[in-house]
């Protein structure tokens, strides 16, 4: 009778996830579809320009396979899907793009999880569940905390780089000067991307190449609107110092109304922290004050279920909570 009802349980608990899974994605559907409108014009403007760009990345992407290391990392980094996506995000966060450094940093992180929950006592199903969240979970969102935080510092320097870009425009500098200037003058990381794109220009890149290679990197519409302008403006002609200034005008309103944004819904965000963290620490002093009561939790299958159902609930909560106080502006 015991087992029949888990079962019911279990399959309950099944239908509920996937019907939750469900609205959540078609919520993120309907939230995101102003931000990939906006992306998918840049993009389609990028393809008018760069019609290569599929070709020399699979030039780069062969050259990247053959660099690929041996030993346990390399064995460990080809066993990682979308590794050229993990590339990608490893640059955009400022760090070496190292598969099997990565690789390593999971296996150690989601095996030591396993044997720590197998010391305390956890069932196997809960110690896999929670050595697969440290090991895959945690490194991605590390590096995205770090994507995040780099934009962010990127973003604010960028209308300081547009004006230096300015000055040197209005006093008879060529482009390709000017941004060495600029990758000389600020600090990281703008000052490093923009010293990138003159590191490829020294290579032999065309301008238009080293900017959209770091737009890609970068995937900020602020940059793109910036390589667009130039990009334009070789098409075209016209004042690119006056056209640089009222991008940079533009873009320092963005900011203002993003710190608008971000003030109005600090409400919303500590709610969500205090939500998210209050059950682990109220774990915590139960499992202080009261071992043996608090690590059923761990043991029985019950609490296991219930458990595991608590934290898909949480996340779809706060996943909900992040999306409705995300705004594109």
């Amino acid at each position: 009778m015991a087992n029949a009802n888990l079962d019911i349980l279990l399959l309950a608990g099944g239908l509920v996830t996937v019907i939750l899974l469900v609205v959540l994605i078609v919520l993120q559907q309907a939230l995101g579809a102003g931000r990939k409108k906006v992306k998918s014009k840049l993009d389609r403007f990028k393809d008018r320009f760069n019609e290569n760009q599929s070709l020399k990345g699979e030039r780069s992407r062969s050259i990247r396979v053959g660099q690929d290391k041996a030993g346990l990392g390399g064995s460990l980094a080809k066993l990682l899907p979308r590794r050229d996506l993990i590339r990608l995000r490893l640059a955009k966060a400022g760090m070496e793009p190292d598969l099997a450094r990565y690789a390593i940093t999971s296996g150690v992180l989601g095996f030591g999880t396993l044997i720590a929950m197998f010391v305390i006592g956890a069932a196997p199903l809960l110690a896999f569940f929670f050595a697969i969240i440290m090991g895959v979970g945690l490194p991605h969102m590390v590096v995205s905390r770090r994507i995040k935080s780099r934009t962010a510092r990127f973003i604010k320097q960028f209308p300081e780089a547009m004006d230096l870009m300015v000055r040197g425009l209005k006093s008879g500098l060529p482009v390709n000067e000017c941004i060495t200037n600029v990758a000389s003058e600020l600090p990281a990381p703008t000052g490093v991307e923009f010293q990138k794109v003159t590191d490829g220009m020294r290579l032999g890149k065309q301008l238009e190449e080293a900017l959209w290679e770091t737009a890609d990197r970068l995937d900020t519409p602020d940059f793109k609107f910036f390589v667009i302008s130039l990009v334009v403006q070789r098409e075209t002609g016209g004042n690119l110092g006056e056209t640089l200034g009222n991008l940079a005008t533009i873009l320092r309103q963005r900011q203002a109304m993003k710190l608008k944004v971000k003030a109005l819904s600090g409400e919303a965000k500590a709610s969500a922290w205090i939500m998210g963290a209050l059950p682990f620490i109220m774990l915590g002093l139960i499992m202080t004050m009261n071992y043996d009561y608090g690590i059923v939790l761990f043991t029985h299958p019950k609490a296991i279920i219930a458990s595991i159902g608590g934290l898909i609930w949480m996340s779809i909560g706060i996943a909900f909570m992040a999306k409705m106080i995300s705004f594109e502006v």
